[in-house]
């Protein structure tokens, strides 16, 4: 999908975080969105992603509306939210979410897990885990959507070496539509 923010602003009271006078994202390449630490990267995902509004400008989905492309964004945040229920489930719940079979949640799962060695804790609450668990199970629950555009906010922050090399080899799969 061709993603253009065109004339994007977002304040918030009265300042500005964010001016991006245009950006094109093309379908089928990997960006990184580089910058200061407060220079507006996160808040620009965001607003692509839906979870925040631009102040000014706009942002076309193949020059289409949101509202008709946002089942084809999914977004991994910075500080991911976990809900209070295993890891297991808190990987799948986007898909239960959004109504998918059992039978192709569990063939997901299984196939996305396999990324990281996960399985010790699948049933612990997700909700106390070290912040490269947390890590590891939000791009899990991104990448098993297996969504048209899939914007990652520092997705390997709190990773180890290996965690990072394996989320790299997810990541390229994605790009690549390798759909384990």
């Amino acid at each position: 999908m061709r993603i253009e923010v065109i004339n994007g602003i977002k304040e918030y009271s009265g300042r500005k975080v964010l001016d991006a006078e245009r950006i094109v994202f093309e379908e089928g390449c990997i960006y990184a969105v580089l910058g200061l630490n407060g220079s507006g990267k996160s808040t620009l995902l965001q607003c692509i992603a839906g979870f925040n509004e631009l102040t000014h400008g706009k942002i076309l989905y193949d020059k289409g509306d949101f509202n008709e492309k946002k089942q084809k964004i999914s977004m991994m945040s910075q500080q991911p939210f976990l809900f209070n229920s295993s890891v297991k489930e808190n990987i799948i719940m986007g898909l239960k979410f959004r109504k998918i079979s059992k039978e192709i949640i569990n063939k997901r799962f299984h196939n996305y897990s396999k990324y990281f060695e996960i399985d010790e804790i699948l049933n612990k609450n997700a909700k106390k885990l070290s912040g490269g668990e947390s890590a590891k199970v939000a791009l899990l629950r991104t990448a098993i959507l297996e969504t048209e555009v899939v914007i990652l906010d520092e997705p390997t922050a709190s990773m180890d070496i290996e965690s990072t090399m394996a989320a790299e080899n997810l990541i390229k799969d994605i790009m690549n539509e390798k759909k384990p």
